[in-house]
């Protein structure tokens, strides 16, 4: 690498044309100035200048130092204006998240991209233990996961609720009547409730609300019988849903125990089989504001609302930049 103190001594010589005026504006002496050119000159391994009296001539290998010189200095220049300069709406945001939440969030990032075209959103979709792996190591800047992370190598910030939902097909296959006890022949009479989100309850074939007990032992059936549609997160979301649900009859589950019917880690496509009666599954309810077949499906009303606490996490030793800061703020109106 060549020294760019001797650059910027050429690139005053070349300028003023005259050894004793670099001197004074380098506050060298005139050999300094010299030494300078000498020691530039043996790392070139070329003559950059042809002495006249007390002016100087540029040879063609001296042009081209010269233009090099002037672009590193503009290079450091600009490098260094770079550092004190922080738009809020300008430049390179990386969020990573899971796929339930890229859902939410999403929409109001790209409202902000149009809103400031200078600004560019990327959404990663990982697991936690990838974000959090991620913000540990700082490839990260930004992140966003549930329940709050013990490690001081992270700082979080709570941002909101994420409400889990046990989703079940609006319309229970009718050959489950025969292998569940307590359900009537037409097993359809289990779902009550229309549209999307709407409420499953445990019923009679009359129509008449059986007791919660009742209702928690015939749901516990419909689960075993009618199987789980799984996914990368279902074990997480069983046991917590079964924990805080408030129903003694489901809080007694395993869910690694739990027969299967399927298996899918993309997001979008999790709720299909579910729709056609094929199984169940447990996810962020916000997930049927997603798909087009919510109307086949509907989401049981436990004795207790479950959710997991959301978390933005990121580095705890330095500020984010000032457009991490825009980006956050619009993730929390969404969801705070």
């Amino acid at each position: 690498m060549i020294n760019p103190t001797w650059l910027d001594t050429f690139i005053t010589l070349v300028e003023t044309g005259n050894f004793t005026r670099t001197a004074e504006q380098r506050f060298m002496t005139q050999p300094g100035v010299s030494q300078h050119l000498k020691k530039l000159e043996e790392a070139c391994q070329c003559e950059l200048v042809i002495r006249l009296g007390k002016g100087i001539q540029l040879t063609e290998q001296g042009q081209r130092v010269y233009h090099y010189a002037k672009e590193q200095q503009e290079k450091e220049q600009d490098f260094i204006a770079s550092l004190k300069f922080d738009a809020p709406f300008e430049g390179k945001c990386v969020v990573a998240c899971s796929g339930a939440i890229a859902q939410r969030i999403y929409p109001a990032l790209l409202a902000l991209q149009k809103q400031h075209s200078a600004l560019n959103v990327h959404v990663e979709v990982a697991p936690r233990r990838t974000i959090l792996s991620g913000i540990a190591n700082n490839t990260l800047e930004l992140g966003i996961v549930t329940n709050q992370p013990e490690s001081e190598d992270i700082h979080s910030e709570y941002l909101g609720e994420e409400a889990l939902g046990l989703i079940l097909p609006r319309s229970l296959p009718d050959a489950l009547a025969a292998q569940v006890p307590g359900l009537s022949e037409n097993a359809q009479g289990f779902i009550s409730g229309s549209g999307s989100g709407s409420v499953a309850k445990v019923a009679s074939v009359s129509g008449k609300a059986k007791s919660k007990t009742d209702g928690g032992r015939t749901l516990k059936a419909v689960i075993k019988h009618l199987g789980l549609i799984n996914h990368p997160d279902a074990m997480h979301y069983l046991q917590r849903y079964f924990n805080d649900c408030g129903e003694a009859e489901l809080a007694n589950i395993n869910p690694n125990k739990l027969p299967h019917t399927g298996y899918i880690n993309q997001l979008s496509q999790i709720l299909l089989p579910v729709s056609e009666g094929l199984g169940y599954t447990v996810l962020p309810t916000s997930t049927l504001d997603f798909v087009s077949f919510a109307d086949k499906l509907t989401v049981y009303k436990a004795k207790n609302e479950v959710t997991e606490p959301l978390y933005s996490v990121q580095t705890p030793h330095s500020a984010l930049p000032a457009r991490y800061q825009v980006v956050k703020q619009a993730i929390t109106q969404v969801l705070g």
